[in-house]
């Protein structure tokens, strides 16, 4: 990331004496954005090392022409190449003699991930090295004291800055010969640093620069990621609806895998901090945020373009800050409590969206819907005692997600344009003698409906002649809503996760999976959860006959027996597996070398003892895993028992794979 202290490190590193006298030849470059072709580059070493190319050959000189002269005239020393602020991809040759060449760049290229040992991602500064570098910019006269008063407010200033060095220094600047009560208002600001594109600072600068360096038309993406609160942790697949129900994209077949594509752009580019990566791949990410000042920039752009405002106080809801607004963002659900704001809400009939990401409310708020062009609203976190009938006004919505303790309306197909519907209740609660909640029949109307989330509900049986072509996930129901007769009806689904209230029920209806294969050819994703599954009990009879193309099965609960565990072995190309909480039983899982394409193994909770087969969490009883693990570059190892966890080490040693090793028991 920007300001995080690249160049500043390696140039340490540059100029120690022991590096001078190790390296006959060093060479550091600053390349810049201006030179966008590989070719251009190596063009320009070559020149700084005293190579004159003839100028009627530059068009006609190839990427190996180039290599065998750079080679030539360093192949009989030893040399340090260092080059700062790339934006471009590169590729120079291979030096076996020890010579080094560094590359300075903000952004990844996504083979990076498959040659870890080859590259360096800084991180940010903890909390006491923050403070330390704040106090030291802040006091640069020695003579200056620092009050255990301040101290504790700088401390708390230092961990707002979010480790970034560059924000630190800047903070630093600010502060110094400031009085205690300028420090402690700084400290009470939701930021230390507000960052514009008109601001003269160095990091300023900088960050306008790396966000004017991201392409444009990837740009309304970025933006739109300061909606969500500071510190909010952003999940790519919310990110993802929101942009395509927004209309980012143009409507076509692969539209979610082109916003995902975009998400893992701005990944790379580092202006999004990645926070976990996903099971499918290692270079895609399930989580990001946003750091403090690139959010910063994100909103002042926003507010400057109109592109949305944010609602945290009384005073960002009066007619001349929400006039003209496209998207409305309640970062404080409180002021929604407000008759004055309901009233000046009234005055914005042109916001297109209206998103609640505030913390949840445990009381009702009465949410203002009188926008008629609203295309996005998500009010999750506000809860509603029964449906707001006035929702069936708002036909233009693609994008509704809302806590109801009541049932959705019989004629929910009034809005007939929503693609994404996310239904929960405040309090999810089922008897275990109870019988299915069924969604309203007119919901096979909604012909549009690309996502569906409702936890606690199911499909009901689907009229005649009635289908949901569009549907592609379906999350949250029973298997009382996979029968061949409604999953027939739902012919493009390629995602569904089922959730068992009660062992009871899953026992009764889990052999209802037995048709998938037949239904769906090219069916993705598979997840099964068994709440508070009785251990002494197989709770599932078998496993269901699963299409060939399936890539992702993930299951908790179920009680299988691991002999039940080649059904799923045999699948060509399954890519994650992750077992969680007794879904399968037993000490012994003995492979037989299946699982062709398998990337991904999760094991948590269960009572295994001996795993003859890459995340294993909670296993306590978990001894001796056996020599499976022959192409495992990534093992990671959650408080499991000392004796095995400090094995799983010794053998990452030895295998030269990365193991990551957690415990809350002890730190090994």
């Amino acid at each position: 990331m920007t300001g995080i202290g690249k160049t500043s490190l390696v140039k340490q590193v540059y100029n120690d004496p022991l590096v001078i006298k190790e390296f006959e030849t060093r060479l550091f470059l600053h390349i810049g954005p201006h030179y966008t072709r590989w070719k251009d580059i190596m063009l320009r070493v070559l020149n700084e090392l005293g190579v004159a190319i003839p100028l009627d050959k530059l068009d006609k000189l190839g990427r190996d022409y180039l290599q065998k002269q750079l080679l030539e005239t360093l192949s009989c020393q030893k040399y340090l190449i260092v080059l700062d602020d790339v934006w471009t991809d590169t590729d120079f040759p291979k030096d076996t003699k020890g010579s080094l060449i560094i590359i300075i760049s903000q952004i990844q290229r996504s083979y990076d991930y498959f040659y870890r040992d080859k590259f360096i991602i800084l991180p940010f500064l903890n909390d006491d090295d923050s403070w330390k570098l704040l106090h030291q910019t802040a006091f640069s006269n020695r003579e200056e004291k620092c009050s255990r008063e301040l101290e504790k407010i700088g401390k708390k200033i230092a961990k707002n800055c979010e480790g970034l060095p560059a924000a630190i220094i800047q903070v630093g600047e600010n502060l110094r010969g400031k009085s205690f009560e300028e420090w402690k208002t700084l400290s009470e600001k939701e930021d230390p640093l507000v960052i514009t594109r008109y601001d003269d600072t160095p990091l300023s600068k900088a960050l306008f620069f790396s966000y004017m360096m991201v392409l444009q038309y990837v740009k309304p993406f970025f933006l739109y990621m300061g909606v969500f609160p500071k510190h909010y942790g952003i999940s790519r697949s919310k990110l993802i609806k929101l942009w395509v129900s927004e209309g980012f994209l143009d409507t076509y077949l692969k539209i979610e895998e082109t916003a995902g594509n975009y998400f893992d752009q701005l990944i790379r580019h580092n202006v999004v901090l990645r926070e976990k990566h996903t099971s499918v791949t290692i270079y895609r990410f399930k989580n990001c945020r946003l750091h403090f000042t690139f959010r910063s920039l994100c909103v002042n752009e926003a507010k400057s373009e109109k592109f949305f405002h944010i609602l945290k106080k009384y005073s960002d809801c009066t007619p001349e800050n929400i006039r003209m607004q496209q998207r409305l963002c309640v970062h404080n659900n409180v002021v929604l409590a407000l008759t004055q704001v309901h009233e000046w809400m009234e005055s914005v009939p042109n916001a297109r969206s209206l998103l609640c990401f505030g913390p949840k409310q445990q009381y009702p708020v009465l949410l203002p819907l009188c926008f008629r062009l609203l295309k996005v609203l998500d009010a999750l976190a506000i809860r509603f005692y029964e449906f707001p009938h006035q929702l069936l006004a708002l036909l233009h919505l693609t994008y509704l997600s809302i806590t109801c303790d009541r049932d959705l309306p019989n004629f929910i197909s009034t809005l007939w344009n929503l693609e994404v519907l996310i239904f929960t209740r405040h309090h999810n609660i089922k008897l275990s003698n109870n019988g299915p909640v069924y969604l309203p029949k007119d919901i096979w109307n909604m012909h549009k409906l690309r996502q569906l989330y409702c936890k606690g509900f199911d499909l009901p049986p689907p009229p005649d002649g009635s289908h949901l072509e569009n549907l592609l996930t379906v999350s949250g129901v029973s298997v009382h809503s996979c029968t061949v007769q409604v999953l027939s009806r739902i012919p493009n689904l390629k995602r569904i996760a089922v959730q068992i209230e009660s062992a009871h029920d899953s026992t009764e209806t889990f052999n209802s999976f037995g048709h998938f294969a037949s239904v769906y050819e090219s069916f993705e994703s598979f997840k099964f959860v068994v709440v508070n599954p009785n251990l002494s009990s197989q709770i599932v009879r078998s496993v269901p006959n699963f299409s060939i193309n399936i890539r992702k099965i993930s299951l908790s609960g179920c009680g299988l027996p691991w002999e039940n565990m080649e059904v799923i072995a045999s699948l060509p190309n399954l890519i994650v597996l992750k077992l969680r909480w007794y879904a399968f039983c037993g000490p012994l899982w003995k492979t037989t070398g299946q699982f062709p394409r398998l990337e991904f193994l999760l094991l948590e909770d269960l009572d295994i003892e001996n795993l003859e087969f890459d995340i294993v969490r909670h296993c306590y009883k978990l001894k001796n895993i056996l020599n499976q693990f022959e192409y495992t570059k990534l093992l990671e190892v959650d408080d499991c028992s000392p004796s095995f966890m400090k094995k799983m080490r010794e053998w990452g040693s030895v295998v030269g794979a990365e193991v990551k090793i957690r415990s809350s028991i002890t730190d090994l």
